[in-house]
């Protein structure tokens, strides 16, 4: 982990990853810690993950973000696993590597971020922890007691997390005991591994160098003006970021001058920066951006109409979204906005007519494809509204927004069995056991065929394997 904020995100994230595959009360020595392991591990934490953080599901943001991913992957000698990012709402300047090969990236890091390099130089140390097996390595070496009770640490770190708040973070850490939370610290060795390792990636993909100490400078930055005060005493050794910086400006300069000249095109990284803070930064902080920008680009008008939208300032926000397509008609992403506005304002007709196009044109556009379920349907369409809702959720299959939507029209089009299903596992993320065990026993009453017996045995295990992880 590269950030200043993430210091203590990333010992709570190694200690409660061995406790999710592993537990039991106590354990002395895990011995050597398989790909098998590995990969349970991984796919527990992103249940965990996937059901309480705040995930960002709009493929225009997360799509981007797995280019990149691919980009370094392709300079990365073969992994043993497939690498998967996950783009998660909190702002933070951070990233995480958890185990086989996970990302995490907080909408923080890329509001923050100024170019497409710095960011990919972000990912690239992270996919360098990978590369090097830091974490399993880690978990190899340390000898923990008690790794059960880390389940509730856990859980008070993700709720924190979804706040933004830092201080939260920082009181659940110290619940820890030192010498612990010390055992599973990435070490100085580890963090220049990561920073060596990751330069080559960020290079051998074609990226520019400077991107990562230009990063770097910003953490620097950030570090010095937050003062590290609510960062606790047995996280302040973290390496230094002044002797990093120093050490990959040396090393940068011993680059070709054509690599070090380097510069990306930046245009698809601002598309989605500009997403990411109108949607998911504070709305009057999303306000204060747009309106200080050039008021004629188009970008920032539909950046304003956003957060206006967010603010309900509804007459002034449908102004800068006429005027943000008065100047970008046809592009997809305006027309996704727009539609979207005019569902949440009550304008069906045009928000279909809108949304429609968007997924005509882009299938995978999840955001204006849920949208659109939700319009149709209150155009009175459920059999098209469970269409699109469906597509939805085969892509999140976790999300419990999308799983209440479809149960109600689902009953809307009298698939009772199926809309009691769906009810139940939507309750049961939400952690709304006593609604889930009510429309499980619906579910059950209306099970008539063989095929249904299976849906009810499968979702009693998924949602048994999700208490037992969160200690339900």
């Amino acid at each position: 982990m590269i950030c200043v904020r993430g210091m203590r995100v990333r010992a709570i994230v190694l200690a409660c990853l061995i406790a999710l595959v592993f537990p039991g009360s106590t354990f002395s020595s895990f011995g050597e810690f398989t790909i098998r392991d590995e990969l349970e591990l991984a796919r527990k934490f992103d249940l965990v993950i996937e059901t309480r953080f705040p995930v960002i599901q709009d493929t225009r943001i997360t799509g981007y973000v797995e280019s990149l991913v691919d980009r370094l992957v392709a300079a990365m000698p073969p992994q043993p696993f497939p690498i998967k990012t996950t783009v998660v709402r909190n702002v933070a300047l951070n990233a995480f590597a958890s185990a086989a090969g996970h990302i995490t990236i907080f909408t923080g890091l890329i509001a923050n971020m100024d170019s497409e390099d710095e960011l990919a130089s972000v990912i690239a140390h992270e996919l360098a922890h990978v590369s090097e097996r830091h974490i399993a390595k880690s978990i190899e070496k340390s000898q923990l007691v008690g790794a059960g009770s880390l389940l509730g640490i856990l859980a008070g770190v993700l709720v924190g997390s979804q706040g933004g708040g830092d201080g939260a973070g920082a009181l659940v850490l110290g619940s820890v005991a030192g010498a612990r939370a010390m055992q599973l610290k990435y070490t100085r060795e580890n963090e220049k591994d990561a920073d060596q390792y990751g330069l080559g990636y960020l290079v051998d993909a074609g990226f520019s160098p400077s991107g990562m100490t230009s990063a770097f400078n910003k953490i620097r930055k950030l570090q010095w003006l937050g003062g590290g005060g609510d960062v606790p005493s047995y996280l302040s050794t973290h390496p230094g970021m002044d002797d990093r910086v120093v050490y990959m400006q040396e090393r940068i300069a011993r680059l070709p001058e054509n690599v070090r000249d380097r510069s990306s095109d930046n245009a698809s990284f601002e598309r989605v920066k500009l997403l990411v803070q109108a949607w998911y930064t504070d709305p009057s902080t999303a306000k204060a951006i747009f309106t200080s920008a050039e008021k004629s680009a188009c970008p920032v008008v539909l950046g304003e109409a956003i957060a206006l939208s967010r603010l309900h300032q509804i007459e002034a926000a449908k102004a800068r979204f006429e005027d943000a397509l008065a100047c970008n008609p046809r592009e997809p992403l305006w027309m996704r906005e727009y539609g979207r506005f005019a569902f949440e304002y009550g304008n069906l007709e045009t928000a279909v007519k809108y949304l429609q196009e968007v997924v005509l044109r882009d299938p995978d556009d999840l955001f204006a494809l849920f949208f659109y379920a939700r319009a149709v349907a209150e155009q009175g369409n459920h059999a098209a509204s469970v269409s699109a809702m469906e597509r939805v959720l085969r892509a999140v299959p976790r999300d419990a927004e999308v799983l209440e939507y479809l149960a109600r029209y689902q009953a809307a089009t009298g698939r009772a069995f199926e809309a009691h299903l769906n009810f139940a596992k939507s309750f049961a993320y939400k952690r709304k056991f006593s609604k889930y065990d009510f429309h499980m026993q619906k579910s059950e009453v209306l099970a008539q065929s063989a095929p249904q017996q299976e849906q009810l045995r499968a979702v009693r295990e998924e949602i048994a394997e999700f208490r037992e992880i969160l200690g339900i």
